[in-house]
């Protein structure tokens, strides 16, 4: 049971961060707002809820964002004598990046722990595990000219959390990319995802109780598609991602949302 507790936290907190996407910022004056709705499993485990977000383009090149933030339904294990519960507000990411290059961006988020973090002790789940953390690093982007409709962007970065109740994480890189093509006359734009998580040092508890962790990884694949119902202002999406390693183990999600540009 504990070990499905601490999985589903896992997953919680590394749901958290991603950046708004792999692409350039928008330009300026530009921005999006945006739902989602996510459901994720694992054996008689779940968890669901909505997340939105919204991002603005504040003077050239420079992109801010409120990310991640919403409510979760529930999460918890469905067992006999369980306490259904793991709902509440999740925790609010913010997020800036900017193109210090023709294809390149940095970037950090922030999240902050505003979320509800009560747990009974039992096989629930909360939205927010109460870590404050920062993830930064860059991004590199660029379409292809040779195929018209096909882009791809990558990301390296580091996910670098506070100790909290006890328990500090250990310092995470990640590294990821999405390819997507939109077919011609169609306009349906399917995409690809992976992204790598790598644990460079250990957690601890209380200062000093190492929990052998270091060099553990996570794997995240996805595969999904997004469509324009209005051109270049109301897109539509959809995902499958499929996530497995020693630091959130293994599980699998869907997501689905909208995304309105103005």
């Amino acid at each position: 049971m504990f070990k499905k507790i601490a999985l589903a936290a896992a997953l919680t907190a590394g749901a958290a961060f991603a950046t708004w996407d792999y692409y350039p910022v928008l330009e300026a004056g530009k921005g999006s707002a945006k739902g989602e709705l996510y459901y994720d499993w694992d054996d008689d485990w779940s968890q669901a809820g909505l997340k939105i977000g919204a991002r603005y383009t504040v003077i050239p090149n420079l992109e801010i964002s409120l990310q991640s933030w919403g409510f979760q339904f529930w999460g918890e294990t469905d067992c006999k004598g369980c306490v259904n519960g793991g709902d509440g507000l999740r925790d609010l990411v913010l997020g800036g990046r900017y193109e210090v290059a023709p294809m390149i961006t940095a970037f950090l988020d922030i999240n902050l722990p505003i979320g509800n973090d009560d747990n009974d002790g039992g096989a629930t789940t909360p939205p927010s595990n109460g870590e404050l953390a920062f993830y930064f690093g860059a991004q590199f982007s660029m379409p292809i000219n040779e195929v018209p409709g096909l882009k791809f962007g990558t990301e390296g970065g580091l996910d670098w959390g506070f100790e909290h109740k006890n328990y500090e994480r250990g310092l995470d890189l990640h590294l990821a990319g999405e390819i997507g093509y939109t077919i011609p006359n169609v306009g349906v734009t399917p995409f690809a995802g992976l992204q790598i998580k790598y644990r460079l040092t250990e957690s601890e508890v209380d200062d000093k109780i190492g929990q052998d962790d270091d060099g553990h990884k996570q794997i995240n694949l996805w595969l999904g598609a997004d469509y324009f119902v209005i051109p270049n202002q109301l897109d539509i999406w959809a995902k499958l991602i499929v996530r497995s390693g020693k630091i959130g183990g293994d599980a699998s999600g869907l997501s689905a949302g909208a995304e309105f540009f103005f």
